[in-house]
C-alpha cells in the first residue's frame, strides 16, 4: 500500500498522536533498521515519518498508481475484524464501473465473518494487550488454525509472536 499512496500519507498520525513514524519493509534488516530510526526520532524527541525502505517505496508514492486507483475506486465504512466500523477506510467500485463488481455481477453475497467470542485481536492491533494476553493463544488460535485475524496472515501481529516469541 505505501509503493501506492508514499510515506507523506502518514504524516497526520506522526503529528496527531505525536509519535514517530517509519515505513519499513518486512525483511529482518528492514525491520532493525526501522527500529533504530523510531529509537533515533525518540531520543532526538522527533515526530515525523521517516522513510526506510526507499528500495520499493518513493516519496510521493506512484502517482500514476494513485490516480488509477481514485479513478477506480471510491472510499466507503469499512468493517474490520476486531477494530468494528471505520468511516472511509475501505474501498468499492465507483458506479461506472460496477459491471466489475463480482458480488452485483454474479449476485453473491460475501459473509462478513464473525471473530471467535474470546478473541482480542482487537486489543492486540490498537497495542492495548500483547498476543500472549489473550486466552486463545497458541491454543485455540494458532497459524495452522487462527481464530482471528491476527493470527491469519504470517504477518499478522499474533502470527509473528507465535513464531518468533516475545
Amino acid at each position: 500500500m505505501s509503493v501506492i499512496i508514499g510515506p507523506e500519507a502518514y504524516a497526520g498520525i506522526a503529528s496527531h498522536y505525536q509519535v514517530p513514524c517509519v515505513v519499513t519493509g518486512f525483511e529482518p534488516f528492514d525491520i532493525l533498521e526501522a527500529i533504530n530510526m523510531l529509537i533515533e526520532q525518540k531520543l532526538k524527541g522527533q515526530t515525523s515519518v521517516e522513510l526506510q525502505y526507499r528500495r520499493t517505496v518513493r516519496a510521493g508514492g506512484n502517482p500514476r498508481a494513485r490516480a488509477v486507483v481514485e479513478e477506480v475506486f471510491e472510499p466507503v465504512e469499512t468493517d474490520w475484524r476486531g477494530l468494528g466500523s471505520i468511516p472511509e477506510s475501505g474501498l468499492r467500485l465507483r458506479p461506472r464501473f460496477a459491471s466489475f463488481d463480482a458480488e452485483q455481477a454474479l449476485g453473491i453475497i460475501v459473509d462478513k465473518g464473525q471473530d471467535h467470542p474470546g478473541c482480542r485481536c482487537g486489543e492486540v492491533l490498537r497495542g492495548v494487550i500483547l498476543p500472549t494476553d489473550c486466552k486463545l493463544f497458541g491454543k485455540v488460535c494458532t497459524p495452522r488454525s487462527p481464530a482471528g485475524a491476527c493470527m491469519v496472515s504470517s504477518e499478522g501481529t499474533c502470527a509473528a509472536y507465535f513464531k518468533y516469541g516475545a
